[in-house]
């Protein structure tokens, strides 16, 4: 029997849960965890740069995945553009992210308005961070 780490969720049965979905961490799997996938659609970018801040909900800065559909069916991730962009449209996003919210920063150049997609992962900040930014809080006191 190999040994593992893992911490489960609260309410969840870390030693005979067998579902991932059940884990904030298990080195069985070597995975972050995904703890929430939120999808906007039609988000209006019309003004350069647009930002639309959506709160993720977390006692630290997760680790946060984007993708964003433009008008021409392209998806692409930050810094990434739509195809059939050409200059000077420049199309184009950027995620940010602090201790309360997520920032999709999107900029249209001298287009015209557009509509995009969004899909995220905000993974679980690990324990390790958390610890770490107790430890901080404690030496300032």
């Amino acid at each position: 029997m190999a040994t593992i780490m893992a911490i489960s969720k609260a309410g969840k049965d870390v030693l005979n849960s067998t579902d991932p979905n059940d884990f904030i961490f298990d080195s069985a799997y070597k995975t972050f965890m995904i703890i929430s996938e939120p999808i906007y659609t039609g988000l209006t970018v019309d003004a350069n740069p647009k930002t639309f801040t959506y709160a993720h909900g977390q006692s630290g800065i997760p680790a946060v995945y984007a993708f964003a559909k433009f008008p021409d069916g392209y998806v692409t991730v930050p810094m990434g553009k739509e195809r059939a962009d050409v200059f000077p449209y420049d199309r184009y996003y950027n995620v940010e992210i602090d201790s309360t919210n997520v920032y999709l920063i999107f900029y249209k150049g001298s287009s015209a308005n557009y509509n995009v997609d969004v899909k995220l992962y905000i993974f679980e900040v690990p324990i390790w961070v958390r610890n770490l930014l107790l430890q901080k809080v404690v030496m300032m006191l």
